[in-house]
């Protein structure tokens, strides 16, 4: 048997996560998973289940070195390993660096695609993140970056002139510095603003706002981790 890693993004809940992912769980020799995923799609295995998620803020949580060190170990004893991911394994979720990590092994890669809470927000509200129309693209950006700072995350001022929606993974801490840079660039306070925290868990709440209140809400404590951010024109069309 020839040792691989198969990535696989678990969607939100059970329900989300595609046929190919579960099927891939069934075949797994270790399961290492992330703390958002759904843990009744770890009755797919049959094999031990390692906890691995990380938690905002936390520094005692795992490290990605941690988690890319025992997915070499694993194989390096020939296993079938799996990655699992809540929501999209593409969007966000460190995958090119474990990918890295297997082919210096020289392990077979293979990375399953799953649902991303942006997708799964708009669809819930029977919308979309776009509109020909008048709403040509999207953009995500995570408002949490490696280097800590948004100051030269972004261009601003791009983003702010895009007419496109922008979507914003882990940005709970800093949605108040991401509405204002938006806004010093030309974005209207006007603009309609979409939380989704905990999507499809018991917890879930679905809020709306606009740009202007936004850092407002989040000094209130009116919203919790984890949560995604839809802004633009698109929050409008939500049903």
């Amino acid at each position: 048997m020839s040792k691989k890693l198969i990535i696989v993004g678990a969607g939100l809940n059970r329900g989300s996560m595609t046929l190919a992912g579960a099927d891939a769980l069934k075949t797994a020799d270790v399961v290492l998973y992330d703390r958002l995923i759904d843990k009744a799609v770890l009755e797919y295995a049959a094999c031990p289940c390692i906890d691995v998620g990380k938690h905002p803020y936390d520094k005692n949580c795992v490290l990605q070195r941690d988690i890319n060190g025992i997915i070499a170990e694993h194989l390096a004893e020939n296993k079938i390993v799996v990655r699992l991911k809540g929501g999209d394994s593409s969007v966000f979720a460190r995958t090119a660096e474990e990918v890295e990590t297997a082919r210096a092994a020289g392990a077979d890669v293979e990375v399953i695609a799953g649902v991303t809470s942006a997708s799964a927000l708009s669809a819930k509200l029977r919308s979309a993140l776009t509109d020909r129309r008048n709403i040509p693209g999207v953009v995500f950006i995570t408002g949490h970056t490696k280097e800590g700072t948004l100051d030269n995350a972004y261009n601003w001022e791009a983003l702010a002139g895009l007419g496109f929606t922008i979507v914003v993974y882990m940005g709970v801490k800093n949605l108040g510095d991401i509405a204002g840079r938006l806004m010093e660039h030309g974005m209207e306070p006007s603009v309609p603003v979409l939380i989704g925290e905990s999507i499809e868990t018991a917890e879930e709440r679905i809020m709306f706002t606009v740009l202007g209140e936004a850092g407002r809400f989040v000094d209130e404590n009116a919203v919790k981790h984890p949560a995604t951010i839809i802004i633009g024109e698109i929050v409008n069309h939500a049903g």
